[in-house]
């Protein structure tokens, strides 16, 4: 069980040598330009896309060494010790079982994994490499934002409602396969169940859920319901079925006396003895402090999340299917 997973901190490093793995347009657009350029203990040193093309452009514009089409110029090279995991979902739980093996420190876009079967694989190596940092890409804990919505309403117990006005994602997309891109609720939600397991400050415990009645099966619009292990409960309504015009992300937390509502990560209200309101010109989703966050743990040998979190959240997501499926709430 996840509460049973003992894992050591990292150990500090003074040097971060960095490879990328995957190029895509989110890489590009979030990852990538919050990489330091100028930082002496930090180099770029490699890309490993699919197709040469890519790998020479993206190393050119972002300033890698080399560019690579070849896994073993990553997981074979003794000068890299860190590396970012930005593929498709299917291949995450393969790469990192190979970084781990290869005594690298790990970045990967979420979701972890796809299967039970993968996590336990993952479990078992990382128990074997407590030295390595594992992290995935809850990147919304790391938002301003976030940060003051949590300040402002401690830790649990607390009742939390995430709702995610999620868009339609066609059935033939990679993202709907199952085996692929693991469906939405694997692929997708569990952003939103890490962000209540981090607002609260425990693991959950219970799932519940239902979805809108779908002829593919997709589950893309459901009803998620929580149970912490301090008494928190909350709420992912995670639904595909809405209108662009509204905006995708709204949070509303309530503890002790105290309320927030955080809106498409641009404003918060809090409500409390007083009353306050902070408003973004830009939207801040905490990409550029979860990426300096996770170079900073490793050189300093903290965790950004823990991994106690991150099992506990993967395995809400499955049990979210199953419950679907069986129409009984799951014990995680």
């Amino acid at each position: 069980e996840s509460d049973r997973i003992v894992i050591n901190p990292p150990k500090a490093i003074s040097k971060v040598n960095i490879a990328f793995i995957g190029a895509g347009s989110y890489a590009q657009g979030n990852l990538l330009p919050n990489l330091p350029k100028k930082d002496p203990n930090i180099t770029l040193k490699a890309v490993l896309t699919n197709t040469g093309t890519t790998s020479k452009r993206v190393a050119e514009r972002s300033g890698f060494e080399f560019c690579t089409s070849e896994e073993k110029e990553i997981f074979n090279n003794s000068d890299i010790n860190t590396v970012f995991i930005a593929t498709r979902h299917d291949s995450h739980a393969k790469y990192i079982l190979k970084a781990l093996s290869a005594g690298q420190h790990i970045f990967v876009e979420k979701p972890l994994c796809l299967t039970p079967e993968e996590l336990l694989k993952i479990i078992d190596q990382k128990q074997a490499s407590t030295e390595l940092q594992l992290a995935v890409g809850y990147n919304r804990r790391f938002s301003r934002l976030s940060e003051k919505l949590k300040k402002h309403t401690g830790n649990g117990p607390m009742s939390m409602i995430y709702r995610v006005n999620a868009g339609n994602i066609p059935g033939d997309s990679w993202i709907q396969d199952m085996e692929v891109g693991g469906g939405r609720v694997i692929g997708e939600a569990c952003h939103f169940i890490d962000y209540l397991t981090w607002l609260n400050g425990s693991l959950p415990s219970e799932v519940f859920a239902t979805a809108l009645p779908d002829p593919s099966g997709h589950n893309d619009t459901v009803n998620i319901q929580l149970s912490f292990a301090n008494g928190s409960n909350g709420v992912v309504a995670y639904y595909a079925n809405g209108p662009k015009s509204l905006p995708k992300e709204h949070i509303e937390v309530f503890s002790t006396g105290s309320a927030g509502i955080l809106n498409n990560f641009k404003s918060l209200r809090l409500y409390g003895n007083k009353k306050r309101k902070t408003k973004l010109f830009n939207q801040d989703k905490g990409q550029a402090k979860m990426v300096k966050e996770f170079l900073r743990c490793i050189i300093e040998g903290k965790t950004l999340i823990s991994f106690d979190e991150t099992v506990a959240v993967t395995k809400a997501t499955f049990a979210v299917l199953e419950s679907i499926k069986t129409g009984l709430p799951i014990k995680i």
